[in-house]
């Protein structure tokens, strides 16, 4: 029997899918309308800043105007290029600007949707259109989505170029999936991860095209922007400003958001602060909630004995056949990729996990599965279930109890009740392979 039993859409459930859309898109016009009221109200300073877009719009200003983003008070965090994407939406009104990013960022979250649910999909069966599964999935993945929206960020750009290297890697499109993941990389350094992931599967063209692409959005696109020497400058202040300080200087921002395991384990194992204020723009620790003082070294070795046991999951079951590009497995394995650049970033903000979209669509997926058994499936909604509450619950407590809930990693164990399940999906998988050589991955 086929991992979905696909059957023509009766006239109620193509009512229930027109009211779930409809209800989608009356949810993002009301959030749009409440994000424009907030974007339009001054900051205490004066400025229109009520969003990430609106503060990094001055910065991309400025960059084009000559300065450098990288040292001073106001840090930009991402790459030059990022600018460069950036700038068409910077050069409109304040206002205008941020609702075309708005929109922009709401049309790549239907897109990077569409080409997951496509991934998820076995080969050799026909997409069922928007199906309970996929409905779930959105649901799930709605309140980093929504975060991401609210605060105008980058991430749901960064979910885009994921899922597009990865449809265009289900097509056999490896030099495209490559250049489009370079990009990802080169706006946000945590996709690197699937370069590994396609050295594992030996996909060495789109490696190539990878490092080529590199190139590009880092040196060629920037530098003809720019200028290739003041590219070069710049790019070597953002590294020193963003990724120096974690890999070489074993520096790690422990503040309660961060929700990465580098950000938990120096929180609750080291004597680093929770909660930071900047008095005369100089980071002050003003609370502690570590349970044990281990030493910055001990704890250091502590994430990287995390990294190498991710790595050997991996190893172990990241098995599909080579061949195969799309389907349970192999969406699966992606699953855990993106829930490793999550897990072991630097730093992991909520609205960072909109990239979950993939996990849960491959486990709502293997949920309303007909061959799923009714076992898995309670054990199954157990796991969405804490994770939702997990994940959603903090934000309705007061401001304090959220924060302090952020402190002891809710999100944090939400990802890794997700590795759990995402693993035990590669398990059944393989399983269902051995037992039918001739089936889909």
């Amino acid at each position: 029997m086929p991992l979905f039993a696909l059957r023509p859409p009766t006239a109620p459930a193509a009512r229930l899918r027109l009211a779930f859309v409809a209800a989608l898109a009356l949810l993002v016009v009301g959030m749009s309308l409440k994000y424009a009221a907030k974007a339009a109200r001054p900051a205490d300073n004066g400025q229109q800043t009520r969003s990430a877009f609106l503060r990094w719009r001055a910065m991309i200003h400025e960059v084009f105007a000559g300065g450098n983003v990288y040292v001073g008070v106001h840090e930009y965090p991402n790459p030059p290029v990022m600018a460069v994407v950036l700038k068409p939406f910077a050069d409109l009104p304040p206002l205008a600007g941020a609702l075309a990013w708005f929109y922009t960022k709401v049309a790549m979250a239907v897109l990077a949707a569409v080409w997951v649910f496509r991934l998820v999909q076995p080969p050799g069966t026909t997409a069922p259109g928007l199906s309970a599964a996929h409905a779930l999935a959105v649901v799930l993945a709605l309140p980093p989505l929504l975060g991401d929206l609210s605060h105008n960020n980058v991430n749901i750009f960064i979910l885009f170029l994921v899922a597009a290297t990865l449809e265009l890697h289900r097509r056999g499109r490896d030099v495209g999936a490559g250049v489009v993941l370079a990009l990802a990389i080169a706006c946000k350094v945590t996709p690197l991860i699937f370069v590994a992931y396609f050295g594992w599967k030996r996909r060495w063209r789109a490696l190539a095209a990878t490092a080529a692409g590199l190139v590009l959005w880092l040196a060629i696109v920037p530098g003809a922007v720019f200028g290739f020497e003041r590219n070069a400058e710049l790019l070597a202040d953002w590294y020193k400003l963003m990724v120096r300080p974690a890999l070489v200087e074993n520096r790690v921002t422990s503040e309660h958001p961060n929700q990465s395991i580098p950000g938990v384990v120096y929180r609750l194992l080291t004597h680093s602060p929770s909660f930071v204020e900047y008095p005369d723009n100089i980071p002050t620790g003003v609370a502690f909630h570590n349970v044990a003082d281990i030493g910055t070294p001990v704890a250091r070795r502590v994430v990287q004995g995390c990294v190498v046991a991710f790595g050997v999951v991996v190893v172990l079951l990241c098995r599909a056949p080579r061949a195969a590009r799309g389907g349970p497995w192999v969406a699966a394995e992606c699953a855990l990729m993106v829930i490793g650049m999550l897990l072991f970033s630097e730093r992991t903000w909520k609205h960072h996990a909109v990239t979950l979209l993939l996990p849960f669509a491959v486990l709502t997926a293997w949920l309303f599965a007909p061959d799923t058994s009714a076992g898995v499936r309670r054990w199954l909604t157990g796991v969405l279930a804490a994770v939702a509450l997990l994940t959603t619950v903090p934000g309705m407590l007061t401001e304090d109890a959220a924060d302090l809930a952020l402190v002891y990693g809710t999100h944090t164990a939400a990802f890794l009740l997700l590795t759990a399940a995402v693993c035990a999906r590669l398990v059944a998988a393989r399983r269902v392979w051995v037992a039918r050589p001739e089936g889909n991955p």
